[in-house]
C-alpha cells in the first residue's frame, strides 16, 4: 500500500511486528504456494468455510484481497441465481493471475487498485469478504481501509473477516475487532483458535 495517513489515530498493537510484502514481486515460494492452493485450496479450505456464510445465490459480494483468484473462484460457485463477484486487489501482479484464472465466468469483474479509489459505488454489496488480508496492510492505514469497505456495503450487510493471529504473522483480535467497530460494524458470532479469528459481522444503519 502506498498512502500513509501520519494525523489518523492507529492502535499500535501490532505495528512493532508488521512486516510488509512486495506483492507485485512475490518469491517462487509465494507463487508455488499459490499454484498449491489452486489445486487443493478449493476443496480443503475455501469451499468448507465460504459455504458457512450461507449465500443465497443472489448476492453482490466483494472479495476483499483476491489475490490470484483461488479463493474468488470457490465464492463466484456459489452465486448461481444471479449473483456478482467483484474481486479487488492492490497488486497489478496477483490481479492479472485472477483475470486469467476466472476468465470463463460472465458474473464475475476483476478490479486493481486502492479501494479507497477505486470507481466502485457506496452500498454496492451485500457481503463483502477478507480472507487473511487486513493483516498485510500498513496498520496506519487498516482504519481508513475498513471504514472505505463499509462504505461499499449496504446498511445491514454481512461482512465476513477470517485472520491469523499469530505474532509473527497476524494481527491481535483486539485490533480486529476495534477496527470493525469503529467502521459502523457489529460483530454477529465469531470462532477463535490459538492461530486465526473468523468473524461475521453486520453493517449497522
Amino acid at each position: 500500500m502506498s498512502h500513509q495517513y501520519p494525523n489518523m489515530r492507529c492502535l499500535d498493537l501490532s505495528n512493532d511486528r508488521f512486516g510488509q510484502y512486495d506483492f507485485e514481486h512475490p518469491s517462487i515460494l509465494f507463487i508455488l504456494e499459490d499454484k498449491l492452493k489452486g489445486l487443493l485450496g478449493g476443496p480443503l479450505l475455501y469451499n468448507p468455510y465460504f459455504k458457512t456464510f450461507g449465500l443465497k445465490g443472489n448476492e453482490s459480494v466483494l472479495d476483499f484481497g483476491c489475490g490470484g483468484g483461488v479463493g474468488s473462484r470457490c465464492l463466484v460457485n456459489l452465486l448461481d441465481k444471479g449473483g456478482h463477484l467483484t474481486c479487488v486487489d492492490i497488486s497489478h501482479y496477483w490481479t492479472a493471475k485472477a483475470r486469467k484464472r476466472l476468465n470463463k465466468y460472465s458474473n464475475l469483474e476483476c478490479k486493481s487498485g486502492d479501494v479507497r479509489e477505486l470507481d466502485i459505488p457506496d452500498s454496492s454489496f451485500d457481503v463483502i469478504s477478507t480472507f487473511h488480508v487486513i493483516h498485510d496492510i500498513t496498520p496506519p492505514e487498516r482504519r481508513d481501509i475498513k471504514k472505505a469497505l463499509s462504505q461499499k456495503l449496504k446498511t445491514g450487510g454481512l461482512f465476513f473477516i477470517r485472520e491469523p493471529l499469530k505474532k509473527s504473522h497476524g494481527m491481535p483480535v483486539e485490533e480486529i475487532r476495534a477496527l470493525l467497530s469503529d467502521a459502523g460494524f457489529s460483530e454477529i458470532e465469531h470462532k477463535e483458535t490459538k492461530s486465526e479469528y473468523m468473524g461475521r459481522y453486520r453493517k449497522s444503519a
